[in-house]
């Protein structure tokens, strides 16, 4: 061995595991809490399993606090504060208008189904369009259909019974159905909507008894409103940098790849599991859902938001929406159909 050779080795051993250990390290973010099925599913057991089909290669540092609010995920990561995140429908509703068809009403009948749905018709129909730019898919999920929940005196039992009562709304799609049915919306982040229905601010909720539980006011349902399907829902999108993707290895990509193989529809059975364990707490509260008549009623704000949605799809070039909702509703139909699992 030359005396260069030993001082390049002695230099390299010096090194020590900082080179011989070399690995990529992701910056993941999250604005969702730990205990949120969707933190653990998609973000930090999407992590764990990056880490394993990587054998080590990538590492994901998950910050303790988020690094942007969650309506700035998207341009978070845009701007290199973040390589990895995940946003909501509703945070990038003036950009991404495709992927909205999960949050119309009746297309999430369960988690599982609609996560599944939203994929694969991503992948079919919207993956083309780019509407995401500048980062790159990995995964979408769609919570369970979204339901109204009374918090007050207020009883509903048919489609009148929604005119004039003050509906806390998540801001979107949600909200334009909350107007369609008669009620006044009601927005505010979801960390205040203790507050406002402890105080009395509002007489009813849009969400789920899961999403109840995790706000701190399912002591406080009065009445389960249910509609088979739901009045909407949000979904939500996993990805990362297109920029940092591009700059991983081939077989980075391929572990990243795995990874993210059925993670839709892990992320919607988690979120389904959720919304059965809270289920006992609910059991004994009285319950009205709409059926027959009174559900046809809710058909002409249903039909206005789908065609909404198609109306936006179209501006944005996608030439067959009826085709689309077709095959996101036969997908549903598909996985609705298969045996349930343990």
């Amino acid at each position: 061995m030359t005396f260069l050779s030993r001082v390049l080795a002695t230099s390299i051993l010096a090194l020590g595991p900082s080179l011989a250990m070399a690995e990529t390290n992701l910056i993941f973010n999250s604005f969702l809490p730990k205990y949120d099925e969707l933190y653990q599913t998609a973000i930090a057991g999407f992590a764990a399993d990056i880490e394993r089909e990587s054998g080590g290669a990538i590492t994901i540092t998950i910050p303790e606090t988020t690094l942007a609010p969650s309506d700035r995920q998207y341009e978070m990561v845009r701007d290199g504060i973040a390589d990895m995140a995940i946003v909501s429908s509703g945070a990038v509703r003036q950009l991404v208008v495709l992927n909205q068809i999960a949050d119309l009403p009746l297309h999430s009948p369960s988690s599982r189904a609609g996560s599944i749905a939203l994929w694969e018709t991503y992948q079919k129909y919207f993956a083309s369009f780019e509407e995401f730019a500048g980062v790159h898919v990995l995964s979408t999920s769609v919570l369970p259909g979204r339901q109204v929940l009374n918090v007050g005196a207020t009883a509903i039992e048919g489609a009148d019974g929604f005119s004039g009562i003050k509906l806390w709304s998540p801001p979107g799609r949600l909200t334009g159905v909350a107007k369609g049915l008669g009620a006044v919306p009601v927005n505010s982040e979801f960390t205040d909507l203790y507050e406002y229905v402890s105080k009395g601010t509002v007489d009813s909720v849009i969400m789920t008894p899961g999403s109840a539980a995790g706000a701190r006011i399912i002591d406080n349902v009065t009445q389960l409103v249910n509609v088979p399907g739901g009045l909407g829902s949000l979904s939500f999108t996993v990805f990362i940098s297109q920029e940092r993707w591009e700059s991983l290895t081939d077989d980075e990509r391929a572990a990243i790849e795995r990874a993210a193989a059925g993670l839709p529809e892990r992320s919607g059975a988690a979120a389904d599991a959720a919304e059965a364990e809270v289920a006992p707490q609910v059991a004994d509260v009285p319950a009205y859902t709409f059926e027959g008549e009174e559900m046809a009623k809710l058909d002409a704000v249903f039909a206005a938001s789908l065609d909404e949605w198609m109306a936006a799809a179209r501006e944005r070039g996608l030439e067959n929406p009826e085709e689309v909702v077709a095959f996101y509703r036969s997908v549903l139909d598909r996985e609705l159909a298969k045996p349930a699992t343990n």
